[in-house]
C-alpha cells in the first residue's frame, strides 16, 4: 500500500514529460502557409508537397507546409472555421464544398475562391477571407511552380487577389490596422 501511495504521489507531482503543439497551432497557422490536402485522394498530397517545394524557392517568406487531413470533411471544416486558409482539391469537391452540397451539407456554403487550376483536374483554392495580397503573391508562385495546367477548369470563381494577379495587376497594398 505504500508503494502505490509513493508512486501515485511521484507521478502526481512529476512535471508532464510530453510534449503537444496545440496550444501554439495558432501561433503556427499565422506564421505558415499550409497547403491543406486530404489522405481520401493521394494526389492531393503529392501535389501539395510539390507545391511546397516550389514555394521554398519562388516564396520562402511563407513558410509553406503540407496539411494532410484525414479526410475531405476535416478539409472542409478547418476551412470553415478559419483555421485553415488554403488547400488543393479535386475541382468538383471544392465545388460541392463552396456550395455546402453533398457531403459538405453539414459544414453549410464555404467561400472559396480559386487561386490556381491545377493538373488533373485539382485546383489550389483559398477561402474568400485570405488577404488580397497573400493570394496575389500565392498566384504568381504557383504560377511560375509549372504546376499551373493551362487547360484547368474549375466552376469556381477567381480569388480576387488571384484575379488581379491574372490581369497583370499589381500586388494589392494591405493597410495593416491596429486592432
Amino acid at each position: 500500500m505504500r508503494r502505490r501511495t509513493f508512486l501515485a504521489g511521484l507521478l502526481a507531482s512529476a512535471p508532464a514529460l510530453a510534449h503537444t503543439p496545440y496550444g501554439q497551432w495558432v501561433t503556427y497557422r499565422q506564421k505558415h502557409l499550409l497547403i491543406g490536402c486530404h489522405r481520401e485522394d493521394p494526389q492531393t498530397y503529392a501535389l501539395a508537397k510539390e507545391m511546397v517545394a516550389a514555394f521554398e524557392h519562388l516564396l520562402p517568406d511563407a513558410k509553406a507546409r503540407v496539411a494532410r487531413a484525414p479526410g475531405m470533411g476535416r478539409i472542409a471544416s478547418l476551412m470553415g472555421t478559419g483555421q485553415m486558409h488554403v488547400a488543393i482539391l479535386d475541382s468538383e469537391d471544392a465545388g460541392a464544398m463552396a456550395g455546402g452540397e453533398a457531403d459538405f451539407r453539414p459544414y453549410g456554403p464555404i467561400p472559396l475562391g480559386l487561386l490556381a487550376a491545377l493538373e488533373d483536374g485539382k485546383v489550389l483554392v483559398a477561402v474568400r477571407d485570405f488577404r488580397e495580397d497573400h493570394a496575389w503573391m500565392v498566384a504568381a508562385a504557383a504560377a511560375d511552380s509549372g504546376l499551373v495546367a493551362e487547360d484547368g477548369a474549375s466552376s469556381l470563381d477567381w480569388h480576387p487577389g488571384a484575379a488581379g494577379f491574372r490581369a497583370g495587376q499589381k500586388m494589392p497594398e494591405v493597410i495593416e490596422t491596429e486592432d
